[in-house]
């Protein structure tokens, strides 16, 4: 069998080596270690019981944005949110830490996907758009139109 000819691209050659030639990469790959000690350093202060359920989504301008699958696990996150804040100002790159956010983000299973939602009725798709239009808050008029246009797009995929 031949010898293939040695070239740059015939070994792996490590990561580091190739960041040092690429900045962007560099700064890439310096981002990817900054996010992967602060998600430990917010891991290590969660409660265990609560650490399955809740990770870190994001860290900027002083406010901590936590991940939670439940409402349940959210509303403990917020009770704690002092603690959380006196704990991590201490931790490395958190030195500006003033606020917790806490996003709720259900993890689905694949029943629960292929589950139908029941229909909603049309007088409830009425409620639902004159409520709307009444909302003063932006992102709770876009919540119930888009249920209502979701309830509407039921109704003429069945047929009424």
């Amino acid at each position: 069998m031949p010898l293939m000819p040695h070239n740059k691209y015939t070994r792996f050659k490590r990561i580091e080596t190739v960041a040092e030639k690429n900045s962007a990469l560099g700064n890439l790959l310096n981002r990817a270690n900054n996010i992967m000690a602060q998600e430990q350093a917010v891991r290590a202060i969660l409660e265990p019981s609560c650490r399955p359920h809740c990770w870190l989504a994001n860290y900027r301008s002083g406010i901590l944005y936590l991940q939670t699958d439940s409402a349940a696990w959210g509303a403990r996150l917020r009770m704690q949110q002092r603690t959380i804040i006196q704990q991590l100002k201490s931790a490395r790159g958190f030195s500006n830490l003033h606020s917790v956010k806490v996003l709720i983000q259900p993890r689905y299973s694949v029943a629960a996907v292929q589950r139908n939602a029941s229909k909603i009725s049309t007088d409830n798709i009425q409620q639902l758009e004159e409520i709307a239009n009444e909302a003063n808050d932006k992102a709770l008029k876009t919540a119930l139109m888009n249920l209502a246009h979701t309830g509407r797009k039921k109704h003429q995929n069945n047929g009424g």
